[in-house]
């Protein structure tokens, strides 16, 4: 799966995966960061508020008194993965008959 923002606040539900907070203004964070050579990869990079990506600042999150609320992780690539959370936008329901997920 292709890498960016918007897959990585999709994966994180469109919260902080700090403190939770459900917002349209998210920031990514990489937990190890980049100058103490963390990597840009889905298993480095979550989405963060702004007040928590702050906060963390350029230390790791152990150092900031802070903890992930998962594991960050590549996410599958499956059909179900790809297009459940479009599907779940009532926005989108008319894929619905189009589109058969078995699960």
């Amino acid at each position: 799966m292709r890498l960016s923002r918007r897959e990585v606040f999709l994966r994180d539900g469109f919260a902080c995966q700090y403190c939770g907070e459900h917002t349209q203004k998210l920031t990514l964070d990489h937990i190890v960061p980049r100058h103490r050579g963390g990597s840009h990869s889905w298993e480095n990079l979550v989405a963060a508020c702004g007040t928590c990506n702050h906060r963390k600042g350029g230390r790791l999150p152990e150092e900031a008194g802070m903890r992930l609320r998962k594991t960050p992780d590549e996410p599958a690539c499956d059909p179900y993965t790809m297009y459940s959370p479009y599907l779940a936008d009532p926005r989108n329901e008319a894929w619905r008959d189009y589109l058969t997920l078995n699960r």
